[in-house]
């Protein structure tokens, strides 16, 4: 998919100075807002040496992650040996390229293009090590190199390396323009409705493509039966364990669960559809407010430990909405 069909890109492409262009671009924003075909229309624009129409040749090099030029980081963690070759590391060596790593890459001369760019998708799983390693290049960088990076997570890298790139905050996109975006693509069968509020389109997409769109209304019939006691704990937890999505986006639904009937008992909106069982449910508002604090710090403390229990932590959790939520 291109710039086109995702007016929120276009306008942020579009929006970009090219004629003062830094060396280090950061472009933020939620998982599937489409930062990947962002960063790769911005790298197209500077190896076509920031002509005003595409060349073909170099569109579709760059489509089938060819050209010398462009090299493309895409992994789900990115460790130190990404950014820089260690001494007598053999692994990081690549007889095709020459090169397997951040640090060598912007050191060569460009081959066909002015210009060399890395694109680092998922920037802010970088560690510490890796993030200080990628610094040098970016307070001293090589002619005509440039850095683009994708992040989900503000404020996730280091300081210094925000102060060396321009960042790219992407809108949050409107239940509207998603169910007009849908529509656009052939499948107005589906409404931004039936998803978390925090959905963006590439998310939908996916989930349909991978049919998983009903992941998050079974997740809602689940807790309702957990909180109406149809069902018990560890048939809760098995059940939400069985969905088909990733222990973050688990969190995620809870999260997004409680938000939606915290913020309803506070403004007395009442609460449809899905949600309309929870409009006799009583609790404390701190109290889900502290639920919802504790799991965004489980959310963020996620990337920074190497593993968690899965099941304990959904006992746990389960244990605090039954005890904090009452029928």
């Amino acid at each position: 998919m291109n710039l086109d069909k995702c007016n929120w890109l276009n306008d942020a492409f579009n929006k970009i100075n090219f004629n003062n262009l830094p060396h280090g671009i950061i472009i933020n924003g939620p998982a599937g807002i489409g930062k990947k075909i962002l960063a790769k229309a911005i790298s197209e624009k500077i190896i076509n040496n920031f002509a005003v129409d595409n060349n073909e040749t170099i569109t579709n090099l760059i489509n089938k992650n060819n050209h010398p030029d462009l090299y493309m980081l895409d992994k789900d963690k990115i460790l130190l040996k990404d950014i820089r070759r260690q001494k007598k590391d053999s692994s990081t060596w690549d007889d095709e390229k020459g090169f397997n790593d951040v640090v060598s890459f912007l050191t060569l001369t460009p081959s066909i293009s002015k210009n060399k760019v890395v694109c680092m998708l998922n920037a802010d799983t970088m560690n510490v090590y890796a993030q200080n390693a990628l610094l040098k290049s970016l307070e001293e960088p090589a002619p005509h190199s440039y850095v683009i990076m994708t992040t989900s997570r503000s404020k996730s890298l280091n300081q210094t390396i925000y102060s060396r790139c321009r960042v790219i905050n992407l809108p949050i996109i409107s239940a509207s323009d998603i169910d007009a975006w849908l529509s656009a693509n052939g499948l107005s069968d589906y409404s931004s409705y039936d998803f978390p509020s925090y959905s963006t389109p590439f998310s939908i997409l996916e989930n349909i493509q991978s049919e998983k769109e009903n992941s998050y209304k079974e997740f809602i019939g689940l807790i309702t039966d957990f909180l109406s006691e149809k069902t018990d704990q560890s048939q809760a937890i098995k059940s939400f364990g069985d969905l088909e999505v990733s222990f973050i986006e688990k969190i995620n639904f809870v999260i997004e669960f409680l938000k939606i009937i915290l913020k309803s008992k506070v403004t007395g909106e009442s609460l449809s559809g899905k949600y309309n069982f929870f409009n006799r449910s009583t609790f404390s508002n701190l109290k889900i407010s502290n639920i919802i604090s504790d799991l965004n710090n489980l959310r963020n403390d996620f990337y920074e430990v190497s593993s968690i229990n899965e099941t304990h932590v959904l006992n746990y959790y389960f244990s605090e909405l039954k005890q904090s939520i009452k029928q």
